[in-house]
């Protein structure tokens, strides 16, 4: 059997399960969210040596941006499912009142989640957890770029989630273009943008909804009226989080000019103080996850002027904490997403000429922003589109499960995290509920109609007019509500109406 008849295979088992409607009941997808719980708990030793192996990474912190914010996200979900799976009711007009308007969520079918290799259970299984959720079924591919973590990703999904609805495929780009020939009922993919342009035009030859959590430059501004030696500590720790591979991670600071030598001097001292005098000898710091990423950033590192940092060692792909300035604007360092701990700072004076700069480029995934000034902080919540604000912090939007996180533009499609990532696997399928009786009130909208008065009555019951003197949207024709009332009353009793019949 080859690779693609195997896939295919895997998609019709789950959507002969899907079909049957075993993970619509509450009861099931809370079990299986129960076992999701368990199965972190079970894996956790295996993985911490996995992610040591793959990208030598201190256990405390995967644990605390890896697994235990999966486990977070997940008791959130099991604590608010029952609520998200209830019928939403909505208002209805005077026209529509005694009907029932609602959205029901439904699952949207048969999944693939598509996880990355920076976070392996974060990325794969938050997005799961929204699939099980909202009563999907899914296939779950990790990201073969850091293929220990991977290995024990499938062992434990496979031991743990029930494999007539949930599958784990593991290989490498073969499988990936393979399953992206295959129809699903929605696609989530975290990666980069180049990649997220081939799942897009995949997922477009079948009009298939698209989740894409991609990245981009993501920019920091130092405002003078800020706590520099604060914000140097709080960029410091959010561009050296798993050694910079983070897509929210900074990624060029504009500082003003005249705090610009002090916070070099506060990042310096920072990286001393978070990994010690030579951070390569810290087991604090991660290393880059492989050789063709470690040249990449190597690379990087001639197109400006090195202020902290540079140091380099290919054996073991460690990249040093660095900081660079007078970066060259065109170089890669200043248009590609860095993806690692080499952070450029650049100098302003005024904000304006940042603002315009970082309007010129794509949109990015997050936007910091440093500032006790909150002219300045409105200034750059209104003129810079970006999928999150961040002030005064670096990565912390993401411990806020009511927050939904996602890019805009070329840096994602869609959000998730919290109630986000069931409604993005959900369909809100919108439900009207009309009794069958008082076909009186709906005699107004049948033909003829030669009586104006019947039609001046049904524009005022049912239609909105907007308000040109005040742009307030005046609600309905300018009926009163004691007009709209009697015109109801009016309705409700005319002749052969049948009104007393009918039922919900």
């Amino acid at each position: 059997m080859s690779l693609a008849e195997e896939l295919n295979k895997i998609r019709d088992e789950l959507q002969t399960s899907f079909d049957s409607g075993v993970t619509m009941p509450y009861e099931y997808r809370i079990g299986q969210l129960k076992k999701c719980a368990a199965m972190i708990k079970a894996m956790e030793k295996e993985y911490f040596e996995a992610v040591q192996k793959d990208m030598k990474k201190h256990p405390a912190e995967t644990n605390g941006t890896d697994l235990k914010f999966t486990e977070s996200d997940l008791g959130y979900a099991m604590k608010h499912l029952k609520g998200w799976m209830a019928d939403q009711y909505v208002k209805t007009d005077l026209v529509n009142k005694i009907d029932q308007a609602y959205l029901c969520p439904e699952p949207k079918g048969v999944v693939v989640i598509f996880g990355a290799w920076n976070y392996p259970v974060q990325l794969a299984l938050s997005p799961l957890i929204g699939a099980i959720c909202a009563g999907c079924c899914a296939v779950v591919k990790p990201s073969e770029v850091a293929p220990s973590s991977s290995a024990v990703m499938k062992k434990y999904f496979d031991l743990f989630l029930d494999p007539l609805c949930y599958r784990t495929v593991e290989g490498g780009v073969d499988t990936a273009k393979a399953l992206l020939t295959i129809t699903w009922d929605h696609i989530f993919f975290t990666g980069s943008v180049s990649v997220g342009k081939i799942v897009a035009k995949a997922a477009a030859e079948n009009l298939t909804p698209v989740t894409l959590e991609l990245g981009g430059k993501c920019p920091v501004i130092v405002d003078e009226n800020t706590n520099i030696d604060t914000a140097a500590k709080r960029i410091i720790w959010g561009k050296c989080v798993n050694a910079g591979q983070t897509c929210i991670a900074p990624d060029y600071v504009y500082c003003h000019k005249k705090q610009i030598a002090t916070l070099i001097e506060k990042m310096k001292s920072h990286i001393a103080d978070m990994y010690g005098e030579d951070p390569q000898q810290s087991d604090c710091f991660a290393r880059i996850i492989n050789k063709t990423h470690f040249n990449r950033l190597k690379s990087l590192l001639s197109d400006g002027t090195i202020a902290v940092g540079g140091t380099t060692d290919e054996d073991t792909h460690y990249i040093a904490p660095t900081i660079i300035t007078n970066p060259v604007l065109d170089s890669k360092l200043m248009t590609d997403e860095i993806f690692g701990p080499i952070l450029p700072i650049l100098e302003y004076e005024d904000v304006q000429s940042v603002l315009k700069y970082i309007r010129s480029k794509q949109k990015p995934l997050v936007c910091y922003v440093f500032s006790n000034n909150a002219k300045l902080i409105d200034q750059v919540k209104k003129r810079v589109s970006a999928g999150t604000l961040d002030v005064n912090d670096c990565l912390m939007h993401m411990m806020v499960p009511t927050l939904p996180f996602g890019g805009v533009g070329h840096s994602g499609i869609g959000k998730y995290h919290g109630k986000a990532t069931f409604d993005e696997f959900t369909h809100h399928k919108s439900v009207l509920h009309k009794p069958i009786g008082m076909e009186s009130v709906n005699n107004l909208r049948y033909p003829p109609y030669d009586a104006e008065w019947k039609q001046n009555l049904m524009y005022s019951l049912a239609y909105y007019k907007p308000n040109a003197s005040t742009g307030t949207g005046f609600a309905k024709y300018a009926v009163t509500s004691t007009m709209a009332g009697a015109a109801f009353a009016y309705a409700y009793a005319w002749p052969g109406s049948g009104a007393s019949g009918g039922s919900q």
